[in-house]
């Protein structure tokens, strides 16, 4: 079953979450939190990430047989990136405060 974090992974890719920003703001921040997550992981990681959620017929083991890797590594990368994603949506405001309070002590 899909959660919130795979429904936005999906719009993004498909570009539905940009055309959501331009219409509520608020969008442009889950936009900006993808595009950091995804430029923080492994690029193999990444491509694993994009690959299933850009594609909206694909499947799960589809990725799995096209990248040769295992499925309970890819699981595991998928889920790390959702885990990362959503501490960042949830609490990115205070990772930046934390970040610049630290950079100024």
């Amino acid at each position: 079953m899909a959660d919130r974090t795979d429904k936005m992974l999906r719009d993004y890719f498909s570009g539905r979450l940009k055309l959501m920003a331009e219409v509520e703001p608020r969008y442009k921040q889950d936009m900006a939190d993808i595009k950091f997550c995804l430029s923080v992981i492994k690029p193999e990681h990444s491509e694993v990430i994009k690959r299933y959620y850009s594609d909206k017929f694909i499947t799960w083991e589809e990725v799995v047989s096209e990248a040769g890797k295992s499925h309970s590594s890819l699981r595991t990368w998928r889920n790390d990136f959702k885990t990362l994603l959503n501490v960042m949506t949830q609490h990115g405001d205070e990772f930046i405060r934390l970040r610049r309070e630290a950079l100024q002590a």
